[in-house]
């Protein structure tokens, strides 16, 4: 799900670009726009009303068939943005909104399906949620009141779309504001001053983060007592400076914690009411530990750093091989005019880096919730004074993951793009157990990726400087 939306976020940002490529008019691509949250909305309806029949029936797996299914309407959605974004309707439309209105439009499009796709699924997860009521109540868990529909789809919005769209939009706003300006009254400085704005963008995701989602999530002030003083506690003997500890309502909708900010007096923790209410005490200290484990790493800057790699990588490789495609076709069609040819070798290319870039993105993703885990696993078992993995540490995290499992309703053996399933985390770390502290195998394997990645961009960075070769 996440993997398509950064998709149609993508094609919004270039739609104007793609304009005309294929030999679609203006009317039917606007057809294809509108169509695609009509088309989430019929198929949503039409498993949902499936997912109903099989649970009247007994049968267990509904829930996970609907789940299952249900990313294929996401497919179908950027199926439908791409077939507009290559009409000649973003060219069109451009005359009437504007540059900047084409991608909104796009975007919005993309918002509206989203969210009609979690507004369809609410009458199951409404029932499953009463389901559970009776074994909540026998495990003495805290009981949370089943959310309306629009409750609902607002809690699903802000755990999956504003972490996506927050990092994405706000160094793109602020690169096109800044070429705007440019435009208007440097022209010369066109390209600089996109180029800065989009490092500004993201020097203020950076410190501006862990300021701004308080108020987003409307996060209240995890309140004093030993749950509070004990994940403070753990945060110092991480070497993690924490500037608060927030508690995210969600009603009981998420299980989920984050830690945000990369500027240590800037950064605090968010940890979701069902995550506290329900889990036990050890598994939410595990769960604090992988999250801190993300910040010791740096990942996020790492993350940034690798990508780019990956990228200038995919870029050096497909580049020439797209290049003597576009050559052989001119040749065997002399007559045929180039700049078609140019423009659909070029946005070959860029598909393919895309492609390449995202995988790539979704491998690395995939380690470093591993290395985030074993993070967990190491600060624990140090605690209980050990060098190595000890059983408990290992069945804490891996019983947080099970935990994080039941209250989201995912399924253990379910996949995830960015993630990697619960069932193959925690196979991981019951392999782990017993091997020494300071020479697990993931730690290496991304000291290595991190400096062979380094070491491509400052040389991407420098070859690019130097006279006579092209970038």
């Amino acid at each position: 799900m996440q993997l398509m939306l950064l998709i149609q976020i993508l094609i919004a940002l270039v739609a104007e670009e793609l304009s005309g490529t294929t030999p679609i008019g203006p009317r039917e691509g606007l057809i294809a726009l509108l169509v695609a949250p009509l088309a989430v909305l019929a198929r949503g309806a039409f498993l949902v009303r499936r997912a109903h029949r099989e649970m009247d029936a007994g049968r267990g797996d509904a829930l996970e068939r609907l789940y299952t299914a249900g990313p294929r309407s996401g497919a179908i959605v950027t199926l439908l943005m791409l077939l507009a974004a290559t009409s000649a309707f973003p060219a069109a439309a451009a005359g009437v909104v504007g540059r900047v209105g084409v991608p909104a439009l796009f975007l919005a499009v993309a918002m509206v399906a989203t969210l009609v796709g979690y507004a369809t699924t609410w009458s199951v997860e409404k029932r499953m949620r009463e389901s559970a009521l009776i074994r909540m109540l026998d495990a003495q868990a805290p009981l949370q009141p089943v959310p309306s529909r629009v409750a609902f789809v607002i809690a699903q919005a802000r755990a999956g779309l504003l972490p996506i769209l927050v990092p994405m939009l706000v160094p793109i706003a602020l690169s096109e504001l800044a070429r705007e300006w440019a435009i208007r009254w440097q022209p010369a400085y066109e390209e600089q001053a996109r180029f800065a704005g989009g490092v500004a963008g993201v020097l203020v995701l950076f410190l501006l983060v862990p300021v701004v989602i308080p108020f987003l999530l409307g996060l209240r002030r995890m309140p004093a007592g030993p749950m509070r003083e004990e994940l403070a506690g753990l945060a110092g003997e991480s070497g993690v400076h924490v500037r608060e500890l927030w508690v995210w309502p969600t009603d009981g909708l998420v299980a989920n914690a984050a830690v945000m900010g990369v500027v240590p007096r800037l950064r605090c923790v968010m940890m979701s009411d069902c995550l506290l209410e329900c889990m036990p005490r050890e598994h939410v200290r595990a769960v604090l530990a992988h999250e801190l484990g993300h910040v010791v790493h740096r990942h996020l800057v790492w993350m940034l750093v690798m990508v780019l790699a990956s990228w200038t990588i995919a870029h050096a490789a497909i580049s020439p091989i797209v290049v003597l495609l576009a050559e052989e076709y001119a040749r065997l069609d002399p007559a045929a005019p180039l700049d078609p040819i140019v423009d659909a070798a070029s946005m070959l290319r860029d598909l393919s880096v895309l492609a390449a870039g995202l995988w790539v993105f979704g491998y690395l993703s995939r380690r470093i919730e591993r290395q985030a885990d074993t993070f967990a696993v190491q600060l624990l078992s140090r605690r209980e004074g050990e060098a190595a993995a000890t059983t408990g540490a290992v069945e804490a995290m891996a019983g947080a993951l099970h935990g994080v499992s039941v209250l989201n309703h995912v399924p253990p053996e379910r996949p995830s793009w960015r993630h990697g399933s619960i069932a193959w985390r925690q196979s991981y770390l019951r392999s782990i157990a017993g091997q020494p502290l300071d020479r697990m195998a993931i730690d290496r394997t991304l000291a290595v990726l991190r400096w062979i990645a380094l070491a491509v961009v400052v040389a991407a960075v420098v070859a690019s400087m130097l006279p006579g070769v092209v970038a």
